[in-house]
């Protein structure tokens, strides 16, 4: 889980600073917020992979049934 971290981390730097360079704040602040939700699941996924799906939580909240 580190390195994932890790590496999201560097790229998301990286990218950051071209576009602030290109001066593109709203493409920015999309790619933040998809990095961040990438991070949530990739924690989610790596503290315990061999649990119920993300999917199926998100259809067991809604109250749809398999």
């Amino acid at each position: 889980m580190f390195y994932l971290l890790l590496v999201m981390a560097g790229l998301g730097a990286y990218d950051i600073m071209q576009m602030r360079a290109k001066k593109q704040t709203k493409q920015m602040v999309v790619y933040i917020v998809f990095m961040l939700l990438v991070g949530i699941f990739g924690i989610f996924y790596f503290s315990d992979p061999d649990r119920t799906s993300f999917a199926k939580l998100v259809l067991t909240l809604i109250g749809r049934k398999e």
